[in-house]
């Protein structure tokens, strides 16, 4: 696979321009970090800056017949080039739009992108990590398409289903992403896991759910009614229904497990790097409470919803949980403390992985993870 990344005007400043906004990070360090990245999966990448509008017109027409897909930050020309985006509507090339910052909390000008709806995906407001989420989902699609259908009533109730190509039925893994319950992140996070599980046996369902401000109850009417459609669907896409496990990472562990007490017909639960105390992850990130715009309140404002939040009571259904030593993102204290409620509850602790090694299917915490979905389906 080759993936041609283009960067538009100005962001050959990256390191200098604004650095509070846009990192510190030089275009010849992201094109290092992304070529050593697309090692592991055998991917050539191929970077072209321009400040240009129409050298970057002809770099996309011309790569349709080089590449099977592209990156694209085009600055602010993405906010008006009707030009760049009828280039990339023209070639037969998926492409995901990068912004380095989040354009939508930015001047009003910036809001729109004329890129957008020639694009499979838009990413904004991750820093340049954005490139590399961009990078996986390309890699996801090219290796393992998936098909994307709707579980719920909202048109935002949407999942990525991959089945393996053996004979079923299927275990299936009910993938819920992280990214402390705000919109820019989304599940195309957990796209590497979705494709990677499909060479282990299982069938993934990678899905959307309620995110932004106070969505804490639609988000779990959306885990419910996920698992409520793989079950009622099991027939037609050869899944085991009673081999239903919800894998959550960060957040989205916080969620798996909150859901499964209200679903005891699912297999088990894996919680990768798992929020699982309300109350001290909201002190650890007072800057940014993600519980209170989980909640739509402060925990002063509304003590009685924090509680009935909260993880209590004894699971009654197996629980594996996954931490790397190294998270300064959810503390392993947070794994830890919850693990020693019960007997049910299972925790293994990969030495000297950070948070998001739990969802990179080439990074060394997979064997771990792994182990922990099969447990899952074996009590």
């Amino acid at each position: 696979m080759r993936i041609l990344i283009i960067n538009g005007p100005n962001l050959n400043l990256l390191g200098t321009r604004d650095p509070q906004l846009y990192g510190d990070a030089t275009l010849a360090d992201l094109e290092a970090d992304w070529r050593t990245h697309c090692e592991r999966y055998d991917v050539a990448i191929e970077a072209l800056q321009s400040n240009h509008e129409g050298v970057i017109v002809d770099a996309i027409g011309e790569g349709q017949h080089r590449f099977d897909a592209l990156v694209i930050n085009a600055g602010a020309l993405s906010h008006y080039s009707r030009s760049i985006a009828d280039a990339i509507g023209a070639v037969d090339l998926p492409a995901v739009e990068v912004h380095i910052s989040n354009i939508y909390e930015r001047e009003t000008w910036r809001h729109v992108s004329v890129l957008k709806d020639v694009c499979v995906l838009t990413i904004v407001g991750r820093g340049t990590s954005g490139y590399i989420n961009a990078i996986d989902h390309l890699i996801a699609m090219h290796t393992s398409p998936a098909r994307t259908l709707q579980y719920g009533e909202e048109n935002t109730t949407v999942l990525d289903l991959r089945v393996p190509s053996g004979d079923g039925p299927h275990p299936v893994a009910i993938l819920v992403h992280g990214g402390f319950w705000r919109t820019i992140w989304t599940r195309d996070l957990m796209d590497p896991m979705a494709a990677a599980l499909i060479g282990h046996g299982w069938a993934t369902a990678n899905i959307e759910y309620s995110l932004g401000e106070g969505s804490y109850a639609n988000a779990m009417r959306d885990l419910e009614s996920a698992v409520l459609w793989v079950q009622s669907n099991a027939a037609e896409h050869d899944f085991d229904p009673k081999m239903v496990v919800l894998v959550g990472h960060s957040a989205g562990g916080y969620l798996s497990l909150a859901a499964a007490a209200r679903l005891p017909t699912v297999a088990g639960v894996v919680g990768l790097a798992a929020v699982t105390d309300l109350e001290a992850m909201s002190v650890s990130r007072q800057d940014d409470d993600p519980v209170a715009r989980l909640l739509g309140a402060s925990l002063s404002d509304a003590p009685r919803l924090w509680h009935q939040a909260g993880l209590s009571g004894s699971p009654t259904i197996p629980i594996h949980l996954v931490h790397g030593s190294e998270d300064d993102t959810v503390d392993l204290a947070q794994s830890t403390n919850y693990s020693q409620q019960t007997d049910t509850i299972r925790l293994t602790v990969v030495d000297g992985c950070d948070h998001m090694s739990l969802i990179d299917p080439t990074s060394p915490a997979w064997p771990s993870v792994l182990s922990a979905m099969d447990l899952a389906t074996s009590t």
